[in-house]
């Protein structure tokens, strides 16, 4: 069993229409409260077609859904910018896209850090969390290499882990409605001046 979609154009269709099925049920109805008839149901696939694709089941479709989500997170984070942008906007884009993923995505804090299954549930698992800390490890570096030749009067690494964190902590205070959307707002756009206003150049980004 691999992390990738399958190359068999039906096992691919499967193995999608699991991960879309899954992506809802878990963010509605959490990990333990869904069940594999659930998804077997919100995929129109049979039960048996599950555990064909995801050798462990529940956990293993969790792991693929952790790495999709992943590698959707990178392709976010790294697309170009364009041409015209000054190093300053730069930074200030790649916030922005941190912030923009979160909000389209809000299961993706949980299902990143693999938090619902234990990695003994399942290889997949634990193959995972590997290739997804190795993932998020590179989006961090790249993030600092942006900060730093922009200039900083701090830690580039640093300064972007707590920019991270900062947006990450507000995310989790709205996701359990410890502060409403304006606060939300609010929050995510002190971490933007905070980190802008470490870093050189323009500052009008």
């Amino acid at each position: 069993m691999t992390l990738e979609p399958p190359d068999d154009r039906r096992k691919r269709r499967t193995h999608t229409a699991v991960l879309d099925a899954a992506q809802v049920l878990f963010l509605r109805e959490g990990y333990r409260g869904t069940t594999i008839d659930m998804l077997a149901g919100a995929a129109d696939i049979a039960v048996s077609s599950i555990y064909a694709n995801f050798r462990e089941g529940k956990a293993d479709v969790y792991a693929a859904l952790a790495w999709r989500t992943a590698t959707r997170h990178a392709a976010a984070m790294s697309a170009p910018i364009g041409a015209e942008s000054s190093p300053r906007h730069e930074v200030a884009a790649t916030f922005d896209r941190y912030v923009a993923f979160h909000r389209e995505n809000p299961l993706a804090l949980r299902i990143l850090a693999l938090t619902d299954v234990d990695v003994g549930e399942s290889e997949l698992a634990t193959k995972a969390k590997a290739q997804i800390d190795g993932l998020l490890g590179g989006l961090i570096e790249s993030f600092a290499t942006a900060v730093e030749r922009v200039g900083c009067d701090v830690d580039p690494r640093a300064l972007v882990l707590v920019s991270w964190a900062a947006v990450n902590g507000a995310y989790s205070l709205f996701q359990r409605r410890m502060v409403d959307e304006e606060g939300l707002d609010a929050m995510l756009g002190i971490a933007r001046a905070d980190l802008l206003a470490h870093v050189g150049g323009d500052r009008a980004a």
